[in-house]
Formats: structure tokens, C-alpha cells, sequence
């Protein structure tokens, strides 16, 4: 556990430096303190670390269940803008003018199943209230999904 304040401790080595060591070290832990430890040392390090130490932090992490956690949420988070950037296009492609009110509430869905399905309806509309309508109600179902996680 005290692997994990070692990069905000004093020492004669940077934060950095501390962090990408505090990480080497914790690599070796066995069993599932492991990935618990690494991740507070990730999280805690966020902030200040510089853009190199991260890269030589992740080269450390290379191979741990948490780079490929960090992979596969980099992944999916790019599907997710992907699929906002279709819905956004085809809106401005579909109805002529960019409907900001309607784009805002595309990119605040982050769910990548109510996306689709958004995109789906969305090829049946015939004008933009119907489109309205759909990212409305994809919206809503948005709020529906977040709210039910949070019980």
C-alpha cells in the first residue's frame, strides 16, 4: 500500500521518476493487490506527470490487466465518438443546416448500443423534427440506462 503514495514522497528523484519506479515495483506483487495498486499509483500520477513519464509508464504497464483495460476503454470511447461523428454528419448531411442543440445532445450519449440504434431511426426520418424526436427519445434512454446503474 505504501507503493502507492512513493511518487508524492520526498526524494531526490522527480515525481515522475518516483511514479514509473513506484509502478516497475508494483508489478511484482502477486494476486489481485496487484492491479489495485497500480491503478491508485495511475490515477494518483494523472495529474502531474508529464507526457513522457506516461509513455514510459505505460511502457512499465505494457502486459498488465490494467493496459489492457486502458487499451480496451481507449478503444471503445473511440468507437463511441466515431458513432457521434456518423450520427452528427448524417444530420448535417440529411437536414442542410447544424442543428447545435441537437449535436450537443448526440455527444453527451455515450452509450454506444443507444447510439446505433439512434443512427438506425435516425435513416427513417423524414424531417428534422423526426429526428429531433429520435435523439430525444435517445436521450431519455440515456438518462434511463444511467439512472438504473446508479441504484
Amino acid at each position: 500500500m505504501k507503493l502507492i503514495f512513493l511518487p508524492l514522497m520526498k526524494s531526490k528523484k522527480t515525481e515522475d521518476e518516483m511514479a514509473v519506479r513506484a509502478a516497475e515495483l508494483a508489478k511484482d506483487i502477486p494476486g489481485e493487490n496487484k492491479t489495485f495498486v497500480i491503478g491508485a499509483i495511475v490515477a494518483i500520477t494523472d495529474k502531474f506527470m508529464s507526457e513522457d513519464y506516461k509513455k514510459r509508464l505505460l511502457e512499465v504497464l505494457k502486459m498488465t490487466q490494467i493496459e489492457q483495460w486502458i487499451r480496451e476503454e481507449g478503444r471503445e470511447e473511440g468507437r463511441v465518438e466515431a458513432k457521434q461523428d456518423d450520427i452528427c454528419k448524417y444530420l448535417v448531411k440529411r437536414f442542410g443546416a447544424k442543428p447545435d442543440e441537437l449535436i450537443s445532445k448526440v455527444r453527451e450519449m455515450t452509450s454506444l448500443e443507444i447510439l446505433d440504434g439512434v443512427m438506425e431511426d435516425l435513416f427513417a426520418a423524414s424531417t428534422l423534427e423526426e429526428a429531433k424526436a429520435i435523439i430525444v427519445a435517445g436521450h431519455f434512454n440515456l438518462d434511463q440506462q444511467s439512472h438504473l446503474r446508479s441504484n
